[in-house]
């Protein structure tokens, strides 16, 4: 077999390979999953000399070689027994692999299996997987290519459920270096309203893995999502995550994303407002110290007039930690009437942290309300005084 980047960077890359062509897989995705390992194949690896990851270097990464997760089940330790709140949906996966069904799913919502829904929804995650251009992103591109586990969420039309629907992913560390890649596809019909917690955590501070999810959101007209992505993986982990939003007329996103874990992170957020009168929020913070580093990338696209994004991430860093912020916001000619926000703001303890922020406008409409701002201190030597 001639060795390519995918081969190099997981073991028995053949034997999954094989596994995912047993012929119960359905002619569509087995053509996307070719075209996905295809282009990562083209694409390699990221460098420093990429515009996108000049700030991350992920060399360390990627000159490792990673098994898949191992097949486990894990006792509702103590350590689990915080995460999860029996009054939730919870959804637990060990090693990507999904631990038990959910019980008392409420009318009007669907929770199953990646592969069952392969299968059983086999039209709305068909749409899913073809809604997004080709990518150039290629850990989006590896996850398309093998990823065959996940979870899929669906609420029909007027289904308003304020229950929670926490998905928990849990890595364990072994002797060999596991990579994980969870799929995650979450479809809001019109006028339906439901609240996800997205966990990723580790039992084992020294375990050293990969994880690279995905996560796709289709919001209907009028739907409402309150979404968290909180991660609190590993310090030896790293963490390649992208999540992708597409907004049709007058949704609305309420995103929140929590990082506080990981040796490297990466997260991706991309956000597509398609319809008029869309609104989308984006909060995040990050907490790191030692040698931590996250990477916050995020993009809004506004495609229709009359939408409102608003965007604050906020990072505090101690020791010699270092972050990274890159925003980027377009609006389109056609999107008149837009107004959006961006500020990110960082605060640094230690003397040795460092912070690389860049917010970004590319404004192609003259009728437009956009801003956006960043700042990088340190405390007040008086007012830590007084304090």
């Amino acid at each position: 077999m001639t060795e390519t980047p995918t081969s190099n960077l997981i073991n028995n890359f053949d034997k999954i390979l094989q596994s995912l062509s047993n012929g119960a897989t359905p002619n569509w995705l087995a053509e996307i999953r070719a075209t996905n390992l295809e282009r990562f194949n083209k694409l390699g690896f990221p460098t420093t000399k990429d515009e996108e990851w000049k700030y991350t270097n992920i060399s360390s990464i990627v000159d490792k070689s990673y098994t898949r997760g191992i097949k486990t089940k894990v006792a509702e330790s103590d350590f689990l027994r915080r995460y999860i709140n029996k009054a939730d949906l919870n959804i637990v996966f060990f090693n990507n692999e999904w631990d038990k069904d959910v019980n008392a799913v409420p009318k009007g919502v669907t929770i199953m299996p990646l592969e069952e829904a392969f299968k059983n929804k086999e039209d709305l995650i068909k749409k899913s997987f073809q809604r997004y251009p080709d990518t150039d992103n290629s850990f989006i591109a590896l996850n398309q290519a093998i990823s065959n586990d996940g979870v899929f969420i669906h609420a029909s039309k007027n289904t308003t459920e304020q229950q929670l629907i926490h998905i928990i992913h849990l890595s364990i560390g072994n002797e060999e270096k596991v990579i994980n890649m969870p799929r995650t596809i979450i479809h809001i019909e019109s006028s339906a309203e439901l609240t996800v917690l997205e966990s990723h955590i580790s039992l084992d501070d020294r375990a050293c893995y990969l994880a690279n999810p995905l996560t796709d959101i289709f919001l209907e007209e009028n739907a409402v999502l309150h979404y968290c992505k909180a991660q609190k993986d590993s310090l030896k982990a790293y963490h390649i995550g992208s999540t992708r939003v597409w907004q049709e007329q007058d949704s609305t996103f309420d995103g929140f994303s929590l990082i506080a874990g990981g040796g490297i992170t990466r997260n991706n957020l991309d956000v597509i407002l398609n319809g008029k009168g869309c609104d989308s929020t984006i909060n995040g913070l990050y907490s790191v110290y030692g040698s931590q580093h996250v990477d916050n990338h995020s993009s809004v696209d506004h495609r229709q007039p009359n939408c409102t994004s608003n965007q604050l991430y906020k990072g505090i860093l101690n020791g010699s930690s270092r972050a990274v912020f890159n925003g980027k916001i377009f609006v389109k000619p056609i999107a008149q009437l837009t107004n959006s926000y961006q500020l990110n703001k960082n605060l640094l303890l230690g003397t040795d942290c460092r912070v690389d922020t860049k917010p970004q406008l590319e404004i192609f409409a003259d009728d437009v309300k956009c801003t956006h701002g960043a700042t990088i201190g340190q405390l007040n030597e008086d007012e830590l005084f007084y304090l």
